[in-house]
This record gives C-alpha cells, structure tokens and sequence, in this order.
C-alpha cells in the first residue's frame, strides 16, 4: 500500500509525458518478462519431450537387442536339437549295419559249414 501511494506521489510530480514513459517502460518490462518466460517454458517443454523420445528410441534400441539375443539362442537350441537327433539317426544306423554283418557273417559261417560237412559228429545244426 505504500508503494502505491508513492507510485501516485510520484506520477503527480510528473508531467503526463513523463508518466506516459514510465508506463510504457514498465509494461515493456513486463512484457519482455513474460516472453521470456514463456521461451524459457516451451524450451523446458521440448527438452522434456525430446529427452522422453531418446529414451524411447533407447527402449525400443533395448528390447530389439534382447528379442535379438532370444531369438539366436531359440535358434541354436533348435538347430542342437536337430544335431543331436541326426547324430543319434547316423550311430543308429551305424550299429544297425555292424549288428546286419555281425549277423550276415554268422549266418554265412553256419551256411558254408553245412555246405562243406565241417560240422562234427554229433553236432545238431542251428546250435552254436
């Protein structure tokens, strides 16, 4: 209150030209502040708001990273699989054909034995 009293002290020691300059001057100022207050407001604004899409863009960055990593490690548990199951396929058939000739010999031995009479007296064939 007092410094509106000194404010109307003021202007009535002044001539209206004088007190039209204040004004202006004043609400100059206070617009100038504003503005400047507003550009500093929307910097602010569009700080935060391009700070949050860096972090979006990191957060997709990331996630594509880890669905990345998921997706070679799927892959190679897959293609063990069928690494193994083929290695199983190939022994398999590996011992199929040992036993095929371990069988194949011994009835070829049997067979030649009957052919050639090599068998002793008494032997009953089939018997081993």
């Amino acid at each position: 209150m007092a410094d509106q009293k000194n404010e109307l002290k003021h202007t009535e020691d002044q001539g209206v030209l004088a007190v039209g300059i204040d004004s202006f001057s004043r609400a100059t100022e206070k617009t100038l502040l504003a503005y400047f207050g507003i550009v500093r407001d929307v910097r602010g604004e569009a700080t935060q708001r391009v700070l949050g899409v860096v972090d979006w863009v990191e957060g997709v960055q990331t996630g594509v990273i880890r669905l990345a990593r998921s997706v070679v490690q799927r892959t190679d548990e897959t293609a063990t699989a069928w690494i193994d199951a083929q290695e199983q396929i190939a022994v398999g058939v590996v011992h199929a054909f040992r036993a095929t000739g371990e069988g194949a010999t011994h009835f070829a031995s049997r067979t030649a034995a009957s052919l050639t009479s090599t068998r002793r007296p008494g032997e009953i064939v089939g018997q081993a």
